[in-house]
């Protein structure tokens, strides 16, 4: 298995399916394709992976584990990834039946429709067993943002040595990690650096939404996991009531993620004294409660357009940094996944952000410094500290050189469809 070895994104054998001229070799059948991802950023990036995959196989079959972006893309979905989208030890024992029906589908694929590859992104705790069932049934696996061994069960490294056909990841730190130990990577750089939209202007996108352009505006993005959300929402809210209190004309933006139940968001926010403010009118500076603003998707124009966010530890926390926002890294989960993430966990930070920059470049509240009191003091210090603004945005800058360039998603499609040559008798 070769790879990219150097700093370059160029270094690519030839492979039968040309990258310039779009296609199969003659006499092959299309390829069939399984792809499973997890939560609504894995599908998002498997998306634009399956639409690259087809720049060269354009008669190229995907079916798989997805969201609303995997299947908008011609993806047939064999299980929603909402219905799976758990984490920690007590939180995925609730939802073992739903896991073991999807994991039954997908070797029943795996041995019926033998798929000429099988692609998985991020999501490890399911995707280490989908990566089993396709090793037991001889298909070739692609794994697309590695699972975060670098930080906690090292031991996994081997495993995933073992299981996959090809990894390739998105950081550059873990491309040095992989290489340390003995495993060959491919290093595309992240897939945000070419589907993240520009931002648009703060004051016309807070007009679009009836919110008050001349108002404190903070957003709020609890994860995209209902279990994420019941976690983390009400913890928000109570301190967005404290910093109401503090700045009565503050407003609150909560984007909605593709993959988080509406209903439940609604339903946090209505029991914790939130208010909808009313169709095209502003806060007024007297209201008795925080007005929240809950808008579909558009997590990284809200980030543009905050002032300040509060980002539950995961993907958007790196939205966050390109988007020049600064944030206060939350993340809660059961009493004992965190006392055994504790003793597991490699890294002096849980953010990525903070991860990218070498440093503690967004405060981080996790576990029980998680308190609505904490994050209220933290959002009013970002607001009102001058010195540690400008030292989050040089920590920022920092972050944005190490994500690498555009092209992330064509990259990795190269890699695939390299993997799938190989792979083919004879």
């Amino acid at each position: 298995m070769k790879s990219d070895t150097g700093n370059g994104f160029n270094a690519f054998p030839l492979f039968p399916f040309s990258p310039f001229s779009p296609g199969i070799p003659p006499g092959c059948k299309p390829p069939k394709i399984l792809v499973v991802a997890g939560e609504a950023s894995g599908d998002d990036h498997a998306a634009r992976l399956v639409a690259a995959i087809r720049e060269f196989c354009p008669d190229a079959g995907f079916l798989g584990v997805g969201g609303e972006e995997m299947r908008a893309q011609g993806v047939r979905i064999l299980t929603p990834a909402s219905e799976l989208a758990v984490v920690g030890l007590m939180e995925v024992a609730g939802h073992l039946p739903a896991i073991w029906q999807a994991l039954r589908g997908i070797g029943r694929v795996l041995k019926t429709a033998r798929p000429d590859l099988v692609i998985l992104v991020d999501f490890p705790d399911f995707n280490f067993w989908v990566a089993r069932l396709a090793r037991y049934y001889r298909v070739p696996v692609l794994y697309y943002i590695s699972p975060q061994v670098w930080a906690w069960r090292t031991y996994r490294v081997r495993t995933l040595a073992r299981l996959t056909g090809r990894l390739v990841v998105i950081f550059p730190f873990e491309a040095d990690f992989y290489r340390a130990q003995g495993v060959t990577v491919d290093y595309v750089g992240h897939p945000f650096r070419e589907t993240l939209p520009p931002l648009t202007d703060r004051r016309t996108f807070l007009l679009r939404h009836n919110l008050d352009p001349e108002a404190l505006t903070i957003a709020l993005l609890p994860g995209s996991r209902a279990g994420e959300i019941e976690r983390h929402l009400p913890a928000m809210l109570e301190a967005a009531n404290l910093i109401h209190r503090s700045i009565p004309r503050a407003q609150f933006i909560l984007p909605l993620a593709s993959t988080a139940p509406e209903g439940l968001v609604t339903k946090l926010v209505a029991e914790r004294g939130g208010e909808q403010p009313p169709p095209a009118v502003w806060a007024p500076a007297g209201a008795s409660a925080p007005h929240i603003k809950i808008i579909p998707g558009q997590a990284y124009q809200a980030l543009g357009a905050a002032h300040v966010a509060v980002v539950a530890s995961g993907t958007a926390t790196v939205e966050a940094a390109l988007a020049g926002t600064p944030t206060v890294i939350v993340y809660r989960v059961s009493p004992l996944t965190f006392a055994l993430a504790r003793r597991l966990v490699r890294v002096p930070h849980v953010g990525m952000a903070n991860l990218l920059a070498g440093e503690r470049v967004f405060p981080e509240l996790l576990q029980d410094d998680f308190t609505p009191e904490r994050l209220a003091h933290e959002v009013l210090s970002l607001i009102r500290d001058p010195k540690r603004l400008e030292t989050v945005r040089r920590g920022l800058a920092a972050v944005i050189r190490r994500l690498g360039g555009p092209g992330a998603s064509a990259r990795a499609a190269r890699v695939a469809v390299e993997l799938m040559a190989s792979s083919r008798p004879g």
